[in-house]
C-alpha cells in the first residue's frame, strides 16, 4: 500500500519517531487513525519494531527493512565484522527454522509438480530448460554479460557469444556440467563433503588461479567486495565449521529449509577460495529434486535483492531480506516449471512406443494397481526399447496412467470399472496427471 511505503521509507530515515512524527511528515493527508492501522499492521509483519508504551511508542526498522536500512550507509562507513561462529551454533535442525511455518506451506504448495512420477525422472524432464535457465541466471548474479540467447547458443551447440571475455562462457558451461552432475546423481547425491566438493570443482574449473583449489577448502585470507565483512582466515577453523554446517544441513527435513539453510551458510563461511555463491545455489537444488519438488532456476531473482540479502546475512546475521528474495523468486520459478511440464512433448514415447505403452498402463492398473515405475522400465528392456529411450518411455507411461479416468480409459481397452479399484480416486489421478489447464 501506498502508506506503507511511505512510512517504511521514513522511518528507515528516522528510526526511533514517534507516531506524530511518522504521521506529520510521511502521511500528512491521511487521519491519525489510518496512519496508527498502517503502523500497527507494518509490526504486525514483522516489518518495523516498537519501544515504548502509548504516547512514547518509537518505531525502528525490522527484518527486511531493518537490512535495507543498514545497507544504506556506504560500506566502507560501516563498522566492520567478524565471522561469527554463533550464527551457525545456534541453528538447531528442526527446531531453528529461517523460513516460517506459511511460508514453508506456500513454498511446498508452489513446488508441487502435478505428477507422481518418480524425481529421477521428473529431473530428467526438465533438465534441458533448467541447465538454461540456471546456468544463464546464475551467472547473471556473478556479473556475467551472456544474455539468454547467447547462452543457449553456447550450451546447445558451443558457440561463443562475440565480444564477450571467455571467462564468461566458461562460467556457465561449467554450471552446466554441476546441474548435469546432481540430475546424473540425484539417487545417491546428498548434502555431504565429497558431493559439495564435486560440485565446487566443476562450477570453478579453469576460473581459478590454483587449479589445486577446485573441490577444497580455503586455505587463505578472503574478502567479500562492497562489504564490511571479513570471513574466517584459519583454515583449521574453517575446516571445522564446514563439517558442522554440512551435518546440520544433512539433518534439516524439510526441503526448502535446508535448500535456504545452503544458500545462507556456505557464502558465510566462504568455505572456498572463490565460487562460493554459485555452490551454494546449485548445492540448494538438491533437496527439492530430490523431493519431487520444482527446482529454483534463480531466473527471476533480483541481483540487488540477492546480493543485499547477503550483504544482511554478512554483516547482520539476519536472513530477512534474503529470504523475501527467495521465496518470491521461488514461486515464480516453481510455475515456469510447472507449465514446462505440462508443455513437454511426448512425440517419441507415443508414436514410437505406442503399443508398449498401452500395455504398459494396463499392467498398472490390472496387475499392479499403480504406476510402477521399476516394473515399467524392466518390460521396456524386455521389449528391446533402447535404454536411451527407456526413461522417457517409463515417464510417458507414468503421466498417462495419472491422467486416467472413466472418459478417456478406452484408449488403454479399459473399462471404468478396471479403475474404480485404484488406490486413489479418479479426481485426485486427474489433478496427479498436471495436464492442460495449468
Amino acid at each position: 500500500m501506498p502508506i506503507d511505503r511511505e512510512i517504511l521509507a521514513y522511518i528507515a530515515a528516522h528510526p526511533g519517531a514517534g507516531r506524530s512524527a511518522i504521521g506529520a511528515e510521511a502521511a500528512p493527508d491521511v487521519s491519525a487513525t489510518t496512519v496508527w492501522r498502517a503502523l500497527k499492521r507494518l509490526v504486525g509483519q514483522g516489518k518495523l519494531a516498537k519501544s515504548g508504551n502509548a504516547r512514547a511508542t518509537v518505531y525502528f526498522p525490522a527484518g527486511a527493512e531493518a537490512v535495507r536500512a543498514h545497507l544504506r550507509t556506504p560500506w566502507n562507513r560501516r563498522p566492520p565484522v567478524a565471522h561469527n561462529p554463533e550464527f551457525l551454533d545456534r541453528y538447531l535442525p528442526n527446531k531453528t527454522f529461517y523460513l516460517g511455518e506459511n511460508e514453508r506451506c506456500l513454498l511446498h504448495e508452489a513446488g508441487r509438480i502435478a505428477s507422481r512420477m518418480p524425481a529421477e525422472i521428473y529431473a530428467r524432464r526438465i533438465l534441458e530448460k533448467l541447465l538454461l535457465d540456471m546456468s544463464w541466471a546464475s551467472s547473471r548474479l556473478e556479473g556475467n554479460t551472456y544474455d539468454l540467447l547467447d547462452t543457449e547458443q553456447l550450451i546447445r551447440f558451443g558457440k561463443e557469444a562475440k565480444g564477450k571475455e571467455r571467462r564468461e562462457a566458461v562460467m556457465i558451461l561449467n554450471h552446466k556440467e554441476a546441474i548435469q552432475y546432481v540430475v546424473d546423481h540425484l539417487d545417491s547425491i546428498s548434502v555431504r563433503r565429497s558431493d559439495l566438493f564435486n560440485l565446487h570443482a566443476l562450477l570453478s574449473g579453469g576460473l581459478l588461479f590454483d587449479p589445486a583449489m577446485a573441490g577444497s577448502l580455503r586455505r587463505m585470507p578472503a574478502g567479500i567486495s562492497d562489504s564490511s565483512y571479513s570471513p574466517p582466515d584459519n583454515r583449521f577453523a574453517i575446516g571445522e565449521e564446514f563439517d558442522i554446517l554440512i551435518h546440520k544441513a544433512a539433518a534439516i527435513a524439510d526441503p526448502f529449509e535446508q535448500s535456504f539453510f545452503l544458500l545462507v551458510h556456505i557464502p558465510y563461511l566462504q568455505a572456498f577460495v572463490d565460487v562460493n555463491k554459485r555452490t551454494s545455489r546449485v548445492a540448494s537444488n538438491i533437496p527439492l529434486l530430490q523431493s519431487n519438488l520444482a527446482p529454483m532456476s534463480f531466473l527471476t531473482i533480483e541481483r540487488r535483492d540477492y546480493i543485499d540479502g547477503l550483504f544482511g546475512v554478512y554483516e547482520l546475521n539476519d536472513v530477512s531480506l534474503l529470504r523475501d528474495a527467495y521465496t518470491e523468486a521461488y514461486r515464480a520459478s516453481a510455475r515456469n516449471y510447472r507449465l514446462a511440464q505440462a508443455d513437454a512433448d511426448p512425440a517419441k514415447a507415443a508414436l514410437a512406443y505406442r503399443d508398449f505403452v498401452r500395455e504398459a498402463v494396463r499392467h498398472c492398473v490390472l496387475e499392479w494397481r499403480a504406476f510402477a515405475p521399476e516394473q515399467v522400465a524392466a518390460m521396456a528392456a524386455g521389449a528391446d526399447i533402447p535404454p536411451s529411450d527407456r526413461d522417457g518411455v517409463v515417464e510417458y507411461v507414468g503421466r498417462e496412467f495419472a491422467a486416467l479416468h472413466e472418459g478417456n480409459a478406452i484408449r488403454y481397452r479399459l473399462s471404468p470399472a478396471d479403475l474404480a479399484s485404484l488406490p486413489k480416486t479418479e479426481p485426485d489421478r486427474k489433478a496427479a496427471g498436471g495436464a492442460s489447464g495449468e
